[in-house]
């Protein structure tokens, strides 16, 4: 059963499970592909470098997931 709320109709959920699984798993391909790899070893720093390193991977992911 359906609800929908409001009104607008709300057609961005997929109910067929199987294309939902097939959608899924071309995401999480795409998401992989924009990863950057795995830097391997121990890397000592204070929380705040941590933190600009984080951010500075999150734009990177998000210039190779939104290029023009």
């Amino acid at each position: 059963m359906t609800r929908t709320v409001g009104q607008q109709q709300r057609t961005e959920f997929i109910l067929d499970p199987v294309e939902a699984w097939h959608r899924g798993r071309q995401l999480d391909r795409m998401l992989r592909a924009a990863q950057a790899p795995v830097v391997r070893g121990v890397l000592r720093a204070p929380h705040s470098t941590f933190n600009r390193l984080d951010d500075e991977q999150r734009l990177e992911i998000a210039r190779r997931l939104n290029r023009p």
